[in-house]
């Protein structure tokens, strides 16, 4: 029997105060929004661009002075005109009209990041795509270095990078990525180029089209609404990585799609703040029981599920999880080993019962 750790956290309060009965029922899906076309679930699944770990090689050039000015902070970010350039399969170079814009929350604030990630915006209808590796893509986000130029900073990117494929041979339930080498030109001519470390991820409708699923927008669900076998999976995973900056009832870094038997599960994204990756900048919530993020604990909710069988999927993918990052040719080696000895040792604790009670019993209690 799993006893769950007292209800004393600040996120475990609100979690507590602000479901009851009245508001879960109100969250019960829409029958009429579970179709996905058979087609839209085929070419998700054969998309080109995530058929391959290869590093993409791009070049893109925007006005960066004016979006790093006018799209940081407080400011509502603006799309911006841009070109993205690379070579074909067939060796012919192509360029590309599409738009940029700045996202994210912590990392688009000037005060912490010196670049902004972004989004990339294609025109999945446009006929130059036709056969290069962005056939049918529309939006995707590109992660980039929060200091371009400095090496912790770069190193950081494919860190985060192998966490992505990672939780790909864990379940279908995750997204994809991709990593890259980027050249970003300023065409304001104020700054110099540079070349970073790079990664795209893919759009929420093509993961939930994968998983013949359509895509939710959701500020808040109730814990007992979500897939509860794929919530916990989601939970032990980011246990494993050394995530806690994430909350599945108020899509904190967490995805919702709903599948067509009416299923809500939640998929984690964004994991920089996870002890796999390390930074400097990351730090756990002081409401939580550990000192840095390289410390373990869990932030999962106390599910009835048979969590023996889920931690035995981990162990049964063990290899495949492992070889994420051993068979990424970019991360410094140094890194790497770092990395798969930190994972390992959750799956030494995995494969113990014992161990996993230890785990589960820092669950958080299932809200009313």
């Amino acid at each position: 029997m799993i006893e769950p750790r007292s209800p004393t956290l600040s996120a475990v309060a609100l979690v507590l105060a602000l479901y009851s009965a009245q508001a879960a029922r109100a969250q019960e899906p829409d029958e009429s929004t579970w179709t996905v076309s058979p087609e839209a679930i085929e070419f998700a699944r054969t998309a080109p661009l995530f058929q391959s770990n290869a590093l993409l090689e791009l070049t893109l050039s925007a006005d960066f002075q004016t979006l790093k000015r006018e799209d940081r902070g407080e400011a509502e970010p603006q799309r911006r005109d841009a070109t993205l350039a690379f070579t074909t399969a067939d060796g012919s170079a192509l360029t590309l009209e599409i738009n940029v814009e700045a996202r994210g929350n912590w990392r688009r604030n000037p005060r912490n990041c010196a670049f902004p990630p972004l989004w990339i915006d294609l025109d999945r209808d446009d006929e130059a795509l036709e056969g290069t590796v962005f056939e049918g893509q529309n939006r995707l986000k590109l992660v980039l270095p929060c200091r371009p130029g400095n090496g912790t900073y770069e190193e950081y990117v494919y860190e985060e990078y192998v966490v992505y494929p990672a939780y790909n041979a864990l379940t279908d339930a995750s997204f994809r990525a991709r990593p890259a080498r980027i050249t970003i030109v300023d065409t304001s001519g104020d700054d110099d180029p540079f070349t970073a470390n790079a990664f795209v991820i893919e759009h929420k409708d093509q993961l939930a089209a994968r998983n013949e699923a359509v895509p939710i927008e959701l500020a808040q669900l109730h814990p007992a609404l979500a897939a509860q076998e794929e919530a916990a999976l989601m939970e032990v995973f980011n246990y494993m990585i050394g995530m806690t900056d994430y909350s599945g009832a108020y899509m904190h870094n967490v995805e919702p799609i709903r599948r067509t038997d009416g299923k809500m599960v939640l998929v984690a994204y964004d994991f920089d703040w996870s002890g796999t990756v390390n930074a400097r900048y990351a730090s756990p919530d002081p409401s939580l029981p550990i000192r840095n993020v390289r410390q373990r604990t869990f932030q999962g909710i106390c599910r009835q599920v048979d969590y023996a069988s889920i931690f035995a999927h981990f162990i049964e993918r063990r290899e495949a999880v492992l070889g994420a990052v051993r068979d990424f040719p970019h991360l410094d080696e140094d890194r790497r080993e770092e990395i798969v000895e930190y994972w390992e040792e959750f799956f030494e604790m995995a494969a113990d019962s014992g161990r996993q009670e230890r785990i589960l019993r820092d669950c958080i209690p299932m809200p009313a």
